[in-house]
């Protein structure tokens, strides 16, 4: 069917004259019709928990894929601050463990900050004593460098010994120290990314102790990882017969716009899972990933490609409060709970259908929540198959159309319906200004700390906790949804009105039409905002290396570093004519919206 819609597409594309909107018609359905067959014709799929350090998606994870190892979850967790980075799983031939290493470049900025924090004399006190690595960094450094906190018996007390302070107060600058890190830490010899199951013991102990001891710097030809590969045979999620990735990402910490996260957030192959605590729920990490998704322009599918898990522990529901006191039993309190959240979610940010279960890993059924995640992957490829066959119905009622050599009334009512928004859109064009000013106030946040700001310049602004150019491509591509949301919604409101008037129903599938390719050209659009708003300042920032050195300086000179570090960075961007800057991504994105319009105007045929 497949091959004949194309060809049918083609034939009567070849009967048209170019200025015909019925051949822009076709050739718009041919593009749709060959996007929608690629995305089925990949099998490949990916489920990203996200949520806060501590929230409990590994341990989540564990239980939901049976990675359970006499008793133990098979990846390492904890209390929180345990994983080291983000953890792809995915079923394979062979067990295996492959890991993507930070580059020597970034091992050696974290031994920087970690002699930085050790050696006295860096500044005022309280910005020293916060200035410190994450507790999963520090504990794999201190591995790979030998240099654990021990404790000892003396006297008939334990006693805390620190090796790492020990070393520091054998030098007299953090410079010393950071060139005695590098010595010891022996990145040379730690060049090994793969390790497969040799079958000398049992494959899920294997498994364990390898990820473990990766993920604690215990391996002593390992780097330190920026993302682990964990490959394991008959690993399955759903009961179809696509392939998942599943991605542990690593915890949000104080900030969740990442470009991690973001990336997954946008994927239209990707099943988002929320995850947050039962008595935190909706947590912040997770009202604010909501509000990133919908200034993405997202809204529409939030509730397709998402889910909120509430997770829950140690009986957590049957403590609820319902309105005459505590509920009777666990299946009331998680009732009584997610009526809450979705009150929460819905209020606050316009959030409908979500979908919101409950799941306690030592005590519930994966089943419920595998079933869930299944159907989500089914709707997004069903979404695909249903453009398909509505594609198909359209062309053949056209070639009908032609054949008979009529005219629709119908569509003639779109034409007319559609010819004033088409009109004021024409004289709309989408711009972006000063959008600079998101990172002004992300460093300025009362939820970044000063540690998060100096750990970012270190790297000349590519952190993931307080990363420049994510911001800016964020804060770019936000501007961008909000300068074009008004006619947007506008057009979706005509559409629609028009979709349930069955006086139109001849022009069902023109309308449909009009919808997808809405959705296409304003994805575009959006991520073309994403990574011109990124790009165009990111090319000067880096190669200014005086600019960097200015902001390295402020370190050590008392309270209100992120001020200095946030006045600075302001006074860069006026500096170097940031109108000129984003006068790039304003003509591209108006370019674009133009063609847009110019198709939309095409399909409908106003002249």
């Amino acid at each position: 069917m497949e091959h004949e819609t194309i060809e049918t597409i083609n034939r009567l594309i070849s009967t048209l004259p170019e200025e015909n909107n019925t051949r822009a018609q076709l050739e718009n359905f041919s593009e749709l019709y060959e996007i929608s067959r690629d995305y089925l014709a990949d099998l490949n799929h990916n489920i990203a928990f996200i949520g806060n350090v501590g929230a409990g998606k590994t341990t989540a994870i564990c239980h939901l894929l049976g990675l359970i190892h006499n008793g133990v979850p098979l990846l390492s967790t904890g209390s929180g601050r345990t994983t080291l980075c983000e953890v792809q799983l995915k079923s394979g031939s062979a067990l295996k463990v492959e890991l993507v290493p930070h580059s020597d470049k970034e091992v050696y900025a974290y031994l920087l900050e970690f002699a930085q924090y050790l050696m006295p004399g860096n500044g005022d006190e309280s910005d020293r004593e916060s200035f410190k690595l994450s507790a999963e960094v520090d504990r794999a450094l201190r591995n790979m460098l030998d240099l654990k906190c021990i404790r000892k018996d003396k006297n008939g007390n334990k006693v805390r010994i620190d090796k790492a302070k020990v070393l520091a107060g054998k030098f007299s600058s953090a410079i010393e120290l950071f060139d005695e890190f590098k010595r010891l830490i022996m990145l040379d010899k730690r060049t090994v990314t793969r390790h497969v199951f040799d079958g000398e013991q049992n494959g899920m102990s294997w498994m364990h102790e390898t990820f473990k001891n990766i993920n604690s710097g215990l391996k002593g030809n390992v780097s330190l990882p920026k993302k682990m590969i964990l490959t394991i045979p008959d690993l399955t999620f759903t009961n179809s017969d696509v392939s998942i990735t599943i991605v542990d990402t690593k915890g949000v910490d104080q900030i969740a716009n990442r470009h991690d996260l973001d990336s997954y957030l946008n994927d239209d192959r990707t099943i988002c899972v929320l995850c947050t605590r039962f008595n935190d729920a909706p947590d912040k990490t997770t009202m604010n990933l909501l509000d990133f998704a919908s200034k993405a322009g997202l809204e529409n599918r939030i509730s397709l490609e998402t889910i909120l898990l509430i997770l829950e522990r140690n009986g957590e529901a049957k403590d609820v409060m319902d309105y005459d006191g505590t509920v009777a039993n666990t299946e009331d309190g998680r009732e009584v709970r997610i009526e809450q959240v979705t009150n929460v979610v819905d209020q606050s940010r316009g959030i409908k259908e979500l979908c919101m279960p409950c799941f306690d890993a030592k005590l519930d059924s994966p089943c419920d929540v595998l079933e869930l995640v299944e159907n989500k992957v089914t709707g997004l490829r069903k979404a695909h198959i249903r453009k398909l066959n509505q594609i198909t119905e359209a062309v053949n009622a056209i070639e009908r159309e032609l054949t008979s050599n009529s005219s629709s009334e119908a569509k003639n009512d779109v034409r007319q319906t559609l010819e004033p928004w088409i009109q004021k859109s024409q004289r709309s064009k989408p711009t972006i200004d000063k959008y600079f000013k998101e990172l002004i106030n992300t460093i300025l946040g009362r939820t970044t700390y000063a540690a998060s700001v100096r750990a970012s310049v270190n790297r000349d602004g590519d952190w993931h906790r307080l990363d420049y150019y994510q911001i800016l491509a964020v804060a770019s591509r936000s501007q961008c949804v909000k300068e074009t949301e008004v006619l947007c919604s506008e057009l979706n409101t005509l559409v629609n009105n028009m979709l349930s008037n069955n006086r139109l129903q001849p022009a069902y599938m023109l309308l449909e039409q009009i919808k997808n390719t809405t959705d296409l050209r304003l994805k575009k659009l959006r991520n073309v905002a994403y990574l011109l708003g990124r790009s165009a300042y990111q090319s000067e920032l880096e190669k200014d290396t005086e600019f960097w050195k200015l902001l390295n300086s402020q370190w050590g000179k008392g309270p209100g570093y992120k001020q200095r570090v946030a006045s600075n960075t302001n006074e860069w961007f006026l500096n170097v004519n940031y109108s000129e800057i984003e006068l790039k991504v304003v003509r591209e994105v108006a370019l674009l919206w133009d063609e847009y319009v110019h198709e939309i105007k095409s399909i409908v045929g106003v002249k």
